[in-house]
């Protein structure tokens, strides 16, 4: 199994489907020190700034989001899209009550916000980690990379896009729960 995936995922830059499956393709965000070598060893590899460029304008019916950190490269990716953005995330400050850019970009635009963030007491128990993005029912990327700049261009990043909808709605019965019952509204925080 671990032969097909790596087949799959490094074949020449083309991903080859499993039989009955979708597509998966690497996807990497490469320092530019690194970029060159890499590229040139896996020709065909995408880039996370466009793969997340294409899922948000290419979604029509829903784009959900896990990301932990966002800037102002959310907005630039958002502006983009057609369909209404839902986005779970997290605070990265204890004085904090929402995302200033997600927030703010909500007043203008189809946008929920929900925050995965539980503490009790002072303790901070748990928070999102997670790094997805869902285009419609169709296509999806799994990742390390967050919304934001330094995520897109400096670091290195890995992950795959994936379009296989057996897996995609698997992930959508995830998100929607998150979304749903365990992340809450700012105001709920």
């Amino acid at each position: 199994m671990l032969q097909r995936l790596f087949e799959s995922v490094f074949r020449n830059g083309a991903p080859a489907a499993p039989e009955g499956h979708g597509t998966a393709a690497l996807v990497l965000s490469l320092p530019v020190p690194i970029r060159a070598p890499v590229e040139s060893r896996l020709p065909g590899v995408l880039s996370t700034a466009e793969v997340f460029r294409r899922l948000f304008a290419e979604a029509r019916a829903s784009l959900k989001v896990f990301s932990p950190y966002v800037d102002p490269t959310f907005t630039s990716l958002a502006q983009a899209a057609r369909a209404p953005i839902q986005v779970v995330t997290t605070l990265r400050e204890a004085r904090q009550r929402s995302n200033p850019v997600l927030e703010r970009f909500a007043s203008t635009r189809p946008l929920a916000v929900r925050y995965l963030h539980e503490k009790h007491a002072r303790a901070q128990m748990f928070q999102l980690h997670a790094k997805m993005v869902l285009a419609d029912a169709s296509a999806a990327y799994l990742g390390s990379a967050n919304l934001t700049d330094t995520s897109l261009h400096y670091n290195f990043e890995l992950g795959i896009y994936l379009e296989d909808r057996d897996l995609v709605a698997r992930l959508h019965t995830l998100f929607d729960y998150v979304f749903d019952f365990a992340a809450k509204p700012a105001e709920a925080l």
